[in-house]
């Protein structure tokens, strides 16, 4: 007879300790990890605002063998999860002063939660001081893909190569057009 008390006691600790023990066994998503799967360019969340630096490597510009140059980078975007645009600022000192200012539009072809493959379109302004009293304004059009790889959530590495335009002001009767290898390498970290 007091066999079965104590079975019916066994039975009721059992039935409710057995979902705890196996509710602990389910495996809990971090909160980093979960917001990463969020802030992936395919979920149309997007990364929002971002700043950085870049090295533009341009192996022939308006003469030279090589130059690169530091810019700052701004970029906005991933709207929609599809598109982001990058707007950049160098300045740099040879014999006189100059600077660049540009802007990128850039197209995810293919997007993953840590990283993006992308092509896009760009336009830059180039300042150059010829002589003491006088400068030009050279144009570039670039066309180029970029990859960005996020190592954590909001840092991403980021590299393009492409081909630019390059449209010097030599005068309104010179038309001199040439085309050279743009590259760039850089870092931005994003203000989600």
């Amino acid at each position: 007879m007091r066999r079965v008390p104590r079975f019916l006691a066994f039975l009721i600790i059992t039935s409710v300790l057995a979902p705890a023990l196996a509710w602990a066994q389910v495996p809990v998503v971090s909160e980093p990890t979960s917001r990463a799967r969020v802030m992936g360019a395919t979920t149309g969340s997007g990364r929002g605002f971002g700043l950085g630096a870049v090295a533009l490597f341009q192996p022939v510009v308006a003469g030279t063998v090589s130059s690169t140059v530091p810019n700052i980078l701004a970029t906005w975007g991933d709207m929609g999860g599809r598109f982001h645009i990058d707007g950049m600022f160098g300045f740099y000192h040879s014999d006189a002063s100059n600077f660049d200012l540009g802007v990128r539009g850039w197209y995810h072809v293919h997007a993953a939660p840590s990283a993006d493959f992308s092509l896009g379109v760009g336009l830059a302004m180039l300042r150059r001081r010829i002589g003491v009293p006088s400068s030009q304004w050279d144009f570039e059009l670039e066309l180029g893909a970029q990859m960005r790889a996020f190592i954590v959530t909001n840092v991403a590495l980021l590299g393009s190569l492409g081909m630019g335009l390059y449209f010097p002001d030599t005068g309104p009767t010179q038309v001199n057009i040439s085309g050279n290898l743009i590259g760039t390498v850089g870092a931005a970290y994003y203000f989600m």
